[in-house]
């Protein structure tokens, strides 16, 4: 019953599936074909017994109706919908070449060829301005009216969706013209003719579906005023708006999302010109807010009530791009014509307005998640831009941390791992980088260790510091790597702010402080950021102490100042040991930091030797090997390494802890180098003796401890003696040697 034949065209197999649909409705009815009908109730004759004997009815059969728009009952509507049955998606090539390419390329093609013949007819001066915009109307009419009656009467093709677009841009076109150009029609019966047209193509558009309408009519109205060369003007920027609202209109029915990004990208260079170009205050707000509307609607109208992916993605382009268009522009020409602060009045509102949308419960319209969330993050980052171009100082500072906080509080009620917890964990970050940036701006590193600090940097750095703290506080120990990051940066904004205030040796015994302080902190909560932080500052604190006042070199010329040396040293050490200290006796950061403690004390001891012991001003121009004075502070540095080598060994091997006597036995190593590379070389006869000696004797007394106070090996089980005393045997009278050792066979176990 549908068979077709594969050479008729696609008017005739439309005609045949159109007529087909009608006959299976009509033959159905209301459940049962004519002929069971008939059956049901006929009434068979039995002729011998001569009573009638009704027939089983037969069962009825299901309703069937073909109905292909389901949004409305209507007649025009559903042989709407059976007509676009041909849009078959496995049409071949040349159907679609045929039925779609053609008709497109025939109305821009005619479009072209209309604005070609009003431009040329301006250049040869053929006819007047009149007859050339009446022509031009005319033209237009007849290509809309012409695709009217060809859809109406000879099926839906392509070819007339075409013809409406071309006319719709072509009329736009003219209306344009015959306004702004030639002046022979006021431009508000342009604008109501405008509104006329676009409500046409709008109309045809949504009810015909037609792609065509709105690529080529209604793109095109909006192209138009660029395509017969008018001026940017307030008439112009109406018309665009107004070709614009119809594009938004059709992409909330028929959610085409291609319309309304090219709607943004076509009209927002021209109404962006006239902008720009220095109008009044009321103009620019009026124009700025309605393409910001339709920016806006347009994204939010083609989106909503669906879930694809696609639509969503377009939406979110259209919405960004719109945003960024219009707050730029209007930051500049508000800017320019009325003054800063109305800009940035500007900035906030826009942002007001998006944040307000994507949090808003409409009734009508449904928001997806993703585009709340959009809209959302839009308007805090116009927030923020805003808030950039107004503030300065200290007031960024506490701005950007006080909404960072407001984040980390969203963040702690939010779900980890979902789409709302990563935007609101992004939003966090780039706030702490915001705040983070400016505090640098206000407090340069090269400010560092001033004698004389100011007091806006402190009070930036301070603010960072304490919001790092309070956003790791509020958003809850659930997400361990954003806190962890986010309290990192809090320690590094506290020392950095160490750094700004304190100079010299009251910033070492600052960093000390804090060092001790978190390792408190690492003991009673297990925070590992808390322990690398302690380590940290115990590293700023030996790094300073070791670059500014006792460098390495002090061990051969000492320092200038020796109670800044001391100061410094001794804070580490005293620090290292009560963090140390803190610790379990078992923990192996325990031993680590004692030990550490105890070798900040003798440097310390080591450098004031030497600088005891420094020649005065009159031999300060001597070289490092050219030694006077010096010689008895060097000597006296290698008794004291060595005698604390030996000390140190001592105590490991009574302790049987052999950490401790390896790292004695090396510094005993460093200590003999010194004496035969640096003495040997440097000291003169009865130092060098004296050092030898001193070292030799020490070298000795630790060999001594070494081997007695060094545990046994245990035996080896495996090995036995039949007889291994050495005894004499009393009966013999002689004294035998102990037998050879004999090992034992050792049995694997078994299971």
């Amino acid at each position: 019953m549908l068979e077709t034949s594969h050479g008729l065209d696609i008017e005739e197999r439309l005609s045949r599936i159109e007529s087909q649909v009608e006959e299976l409705n009509a033959s159905v009815g209301r459940g049962r074909s004519p002929a069971d009908t008939r059956a049901a109730g006929a009434v068979r004759r039995e002729p011998d017994v001569g009573r009638q004997t009704p027939r089983p009815a037969p069962r009825a059969t299901p309703h069937i109706e073909i109905r292909l728009d389901s949004r409305s009952p209507s007649p025009e509507r559903s042989a709407e919908a059976r007509a676009s049955l041909w849009h078959l998606p496995d049409r071949s090539l040349s159907d679609l070449l045929g039925g779609r390419v053609l008709a497109w390329l025939g109305g821009v093609t005619t479009l072209v060829g209309i604005v070609l013949f009003l431009g040329l007819a301006v250049s040869r001066g053929w006819i007047g301005e009149e007859a050339r915009t009446g022509l031009a109307a005319a033209a237009s009419c007849a290509l809309l009216l012409g695709g009217a009656w060809l859809h109406s009467r000879r099926g839906r093709t392509e070819a007339a969706k075409a013809m409406i677009g071309a006319a719709t841009a072509a009329l736009f076109a003219t209306l344009i013209v015959a306004s702004q150009v030639y002046e022979l029609i006021p431009a508000g019966l342009a604008l109501a003719l405008a509104l006329l047209v676009g409500g046409v193509a709008t109309t045809l558009a949504i009810r015909w579906g037609g792609r065509a309408i709105g690529a080529i009519g209604l793109v095109g109205a909006q192209l138009s005023p660029v395509l017969v060369g008018a001026s940017p003007s307030a008439a112009t920027v109406a018309v665009l708006a107004l070709a614009n609202a119809c594009a938004v209109c059709v992409v909330a029915r028929q959610r085409w999302s291609w319309l309304v990004l090219a709607s943004v990208v076509v009209c927002a260079p021209q109404w962006a010109t006239w902008v720009l170009d220095g109008q009044s205050t009321l103009a620019t707000a009026g124009a700025l807010a309605a393409f910001a509307a339709l920016g806006m609607i347009g994204a939010v109208a083609s989106q909503a009530r669906s879930g694809e992916e696609r639509l969503l993605r377009a939406s979110a382009a259209v919405a960004s791009l719109s945003a960024c268009l219009v707050a730029a522009v209007g930051r500049v020409a508000l800017d320019n014509s009325s003054g800063e602060a109305l800009a940035e009045l500007w900035l906030g509102a826009l942002a007001v307005a998006h944040v307000v949308i994507g949090a808003w419960r409409f009734r009508r319209v449904a928001l997806a998640a993703p585009m709340r969330q959009l809209l959302i993050s839009i308007g805090v980052v116009l927030a923020d831009v805003a808030f950039a171009f107004g503030g300065s100082g200290i007031a960024l500072v506490v701005g950007w941390g006080a909404t960072a906080v407001g984040f980390a509080w969203l963040v702690g009620r939010s779900q980890p791992h979902t789409r709302d917890g990563m935007l609101l964990s992004l939003g966090l970050g780039v706030h702490i980088a915001l705040t983070l940036m400016r505090a640098l701006i206000d407090a340069p590193p090269g400010g560092l260790g001033s004698t004389d600090p100011q007091l806006i940097p402190l009070l930036s750095v301070c603010t960072l510091a304490s919001t790092c703290v309070a956003s790791g506080l509020l958003i809850g120990s659930g997400r361990r790597r954003p806190q962890a990051a986010i309290n990192t940066v809090g320690l590094v904004s506290i020392a950095y702010l160490t750094a700004s205030a304190f100079s010299g040796p009251a910033l070492v015994c600052a960093w000390c402080v804090e060092a001790v302080a978190l390792m408190q902190l690492w003991r009673t909560s297990g925070d590992a950021v808390a322990r690398f932080g302690a380590l940290g500052f115990l590293g700023l604190a030996l790094l300073h102490a070791l670059v500014a006042e006792a460098p390495p070199v002090a061990l051969v010329t000492g320092v200038d100042d020796l109670g800044a040396a001391v100061v410094a040293l001794g804070a580490i050490a005293l620090a290292a040991a009560r963090s140390g200290r803190t610790q379990t006796a078992d923990a192996p950061w325990r031993h680590r930091l004692l030990g550490s403690a105890a070798a900040t004390l003798l440097y310390l001891v080591s450098v004031a030797i030497v600088t005891v012991f420094q020649p005065g001003t009159e031999t300060s121009t001597e070289t490092v090997l050219d030694l006077t004075v010096r010689q008895e502070g060097q000597v006296l540095l290698s008794a004291l390494w060595s005698v604390v080598g030996v000390g140190a060994l001592v105590m490991g091997l009574r302790r049987r802890d052999d950490t401790v006597r390896r790292l004695a036995l090396a510094w005993l190593m460093v200590a003999v180098a010194k004496v035969f590379l640096y003495d040997l070389s440097t000291l003169t006869s009865i130092f060098r003796v004296v050092s030898f000696v001193v070292l030799g004797l020490l070298l000795l007394a630790g060999a001594y401890a070494h081997q007695r106070l060094r545990p046994q090996s245990p035996p080896d089980l495996r090995m036995t003696h039949e007889d291994d005393s050495g005894e004499q045997d009393p009966a013999a009278g002689v004294s035998e040697p102990p037998k050879t050792p004999r090992r034992l066979p050792i049995e694997p176990m078994r299971r």
